[in-house]
């Protein structure tokens, strides 16, 4: 058996390695030899095979074809889609836009397998939460959430607000994230205690910042 090149089959193994980090597949043979100068695929096959027994990759055979496996850690887990459904002031509560403006990917490892959508928040109550004006909320839909948490909550019927759920001796009620005071001392953004029916709509627990800012989870 001609005798491998060892600093050659090092190169294909870095660039077999970082090609999957990178794209979550493996590179084609052909690949593999324009990008490490390997002019032969059979020569290229011959080092992914020598890899293989050296248990650095697996592989298999599908006819003429070798395929090489991405391990478990590298494979893409997956994406669900969601839909950006309008916005959401952060102040006194307003109607909720509810067409669907566009639908969008989100990773599974990142933001779980649960049902989500996406409201623009608008406006400056929910500051001290990380959410500013323009910024996207990543809402995970359930009718119920823990003390604490920032909820989408409709009141009424049809006004939606982004506020924390808070509790008092007089019951539930959703408080605002920014203690910024008027001319006269007076809250700008006041606690907002429903008389009439109202829902959780989801749980914010992920924020997309404008382009100007980082990503940030709540």
């Amino acid at each position: 058996m001609r005798k491998i090149n060892e600093e050659r089959l090092q190169a294909v193994y870095r660039y077999i390695s970082a090609y999957q980090q990178e794209y979550g597949h493996s590179p084609s043979l052909r690949e593999i030899g324009q990008h490490c100068s390997i002019p032969s695929t059979a020569t290229v096959a011959r080092m992914v095979n020598s890899l293989k027994e050296r248990e650095l990759i697996d592989c298999r055979q599908n006819g003429k074809k070798t395929y090489i496996s991405v391990p478990d850690n590298l494979s893409p887990c997956g994406s669900l889609t969601a839909p950006i459904v309008g916005s959401c002031p952060c102040g006194e509560p307003m109607l909720a836009v509810e067409n669907i403006l566009s639908t969008v990917s989100l990773p599974v490892e990142i933001f779980g397998r649960g049902e989500h959508f996406l409201l623009y928040a608008k406006g400056d109550s929910m500051i001290n939460r990380g959410i500013f004006d323009g910024d996207l909320m990543v809402v995970r839909k359930q009718n119920n959430a823990e003390i604490g948490e920032v909820v989408i909550a409709r009141i009424d019927g049809e006004e939606a607000t982004a506020k924390i759920l808070a509790m008092s001796e007089s019951g539930f009620y959703l408080k605002p994230a920014n203690d910024a005071m008027d001319e006269s001392g007076n809250r700008i953004y006041k606690d907002i205690h429903p008389q009439h029916g109202w829902e959780i709509m989801g749980v914010v627990d992920n924020v997309i910042h404008r382009p100007d800012k980082e990503l940030k989870f709540a």
